[in-house]
């Protein structure tokens, strides 16, 4: 059943050689294969789903090194938002039954998190920008990083972050409190905000969305924002 997939050698450690003639197609087709349970009980069987996902960001490190910043942005992408998803998060299946995939694949994701927002400042105008950003921020549940924000905020000057802002707020428009991926839209620029040292647009956020979004989460970041 494994025979097409990304194959495995063993030397000294193990390394994948990738069968599709793209890392995206390569990427797309495990993602199609792990949503078909191809790696449903990973922990029991040699790990080899986190093992070709290691595999990947071995790969887009090299790429990112290389300055291949437009391939490192559509694959980052697939493969980050995807192993959050798989994680469990948002409601989703645990693809790989890991208590925390994202913690398993490396200890530090924020630098992959790092990687991928670089590329997106290398490669996209506003428009585009303020589209995957939203979609990344929509995917984040559970998870928080340090490097998205800081990477907008020291590689956009103020009209651009303003731009980005507006643009992202758009897709808000009729937001109701059920609309809970639109949320971490404004969990995200609310951060944003904090970053660039904006208590006034913090808190203008706040008032702005109070009684949509959840309370005590509102709350909880009002308070660490204080501290």
């Amino acid at each position: 059943m494994f025979q097409d997939k990304m194959k495995l050698t063993k030397t000294v450690k193990y390394n994948y050689k990738l069968t599709e003639e793209s890392l995206e197609k390569d990427i797309n087709k495990f993602i199609f294969e792990s949503k078909k349970g191809w790696y449903q009980m990973d922990r029991h069987n040699n790990g080899e789903g986190l093992k070709i996902i290691k595999q990947y960001f071995r790969i887009l490190e090299e790429k990112f090194k290389k300055e291949e910043f437009e391939e490192c942005k559509i694959c980052y992408e697939k493969l980050i938002l995807f192993c959050i998803n798989a994680s469990g998060a948002n409601d989703c299946d645990n693809l790989f039954d890991y208590e925390d995939l994202l913690a398993k694949i490396t200890q530090e994701f924020d630098d992959y998190i790092k990687n991928y927002f670089i590329s997106l400042v290398k490669t996209c105008d506003i428009e585009e920008l303020a589209e995957r950003v939203s979609r990344y921020a929509q995917h984040l549940d559970i998870y928080g990083f340090d490097s998205d924000v800081e990477v907008l905020v020291k590689n956009l000057d103020k009209l651009q972050l303003d731009n980005l802002e507006t643009r992202m707020l758009i897709k808000t428009e009729g937001m109701t409190k059920k609309d809970y991926s639109k949320h971490e839209i404004i969990y995200f620029l609310m951060n944003l905000a904090k970053e660039r040292k904006q208590k006034e647009k913090y808190i203008q956020l706040y008032n702005k969305f109070k009684g949509v979004l959840d309370d005590k989460e509102v709350d909880s970041m009002i308070e660490e924002y204080e501290e």
